[in-house]
């Protein structure tokens, strides 16, 4: 995906702008103790370990806002999932439909631009179809207008395609991307919803905390990182 340099730099804005939002402290202990269940090559040669919260005991019944999933990963020098590309996002679903979790689904990194002070470009704009990006990663994600595009169910609480912000009805904005479970007999497939919903979580390595921290990352060492699988209390992963 090619962006203009302007273009980038708006979007790093947003990106700083929301992990502004957000008070973690990324812990050299506790990222070297992250628990990992599982690693992943992408198409792009890229490998990053996965923390599925159903998969550990502390946190199998823990359901938790956007901004509290995100918190719970960047303290481990992880984030939010963000399935970038297709293969990545057909393994994510396997893991999915395997741990039997509720049709409430998970959060992803994926957030919509709807922060008044940085989203003015017209880049980001009509903001349901140009305003997705990963924050984890500030990466733009392709317009929602095209069904090739990700992988946006084609129906939600009104029978329309999704993104919907179906929400915005009740006054709120539907500006976090969840992955649900077949909750509209539609699959397991990427849905808009308002931030303040309760989901599972799964967490992705970090380069930029891992190198923050001076761990491995993927930038520098492809392979999958060796560390032990323990991890902290819950009082330290809500932290």
């Amino acid at each position: 995906m090619i962006y203009s340099s302007t273009r980038i730099i708006l979007l790093l804005g947003v990106f700083a702008s929301v992990c502004s939002k957000f008070r973690f402290v990324p812990d050299p202990d506790t990222c070297a103790r992250r628990k990992i269940h599982d690693s992943f090559t992408d198409s792009r040669g890229v490998t990053h370990n996965y923390f599925f919260s159903w998969e550990d005991d502390r946190t199998n019944n823990l359901q938790v806002t956007w901004s509290e999933a995100r918190n719970i990963c960047r303290r481990h020098c992880m984030d939010l999932v963000s399935p970038e590309t297709p293969r990545e996002n057909s393994w994510l679903k396997r893991r999915i439909a395997k741990g039997y979790i509720s049709r409430d689904g998970i959060w992803t990194s994926g957030r919509k631009c709807n922060f008044d002070s940085q989203c003015n470009s017209a880049d980001f704009y009509p903001l349901l179809v140009n305003g997705w990006f990963w924050s984890a990663v500030a990466e733009k994600i392709k317009p929602t207008d095209n069904s090739l595009n990700g992988d946006w169910s084609d129906t939600g609480a009104t029978g329309r395609p999704q993104p919907d912000n179906y929400e915005a009805s009740k006054g709120e904005d539907e500006g976090c991307l969840a992955i649900l479970n077949n909750f509209y007999n539609d699959g397991i497939k990427w849905h808009d919803a308002a931030c303040h919903h309760k989901k599972y979580f799964v967490c992705e390595d970090s380069d930029d905390l891992l190198e923050s921290v001076g761990a491995n990352s993927s930038r520098n060492n492809r392979k999958k990182n060796p560390v032990n699988r323990e991890v902290g209390t819950m009082e330290q992963l809500k932290r």
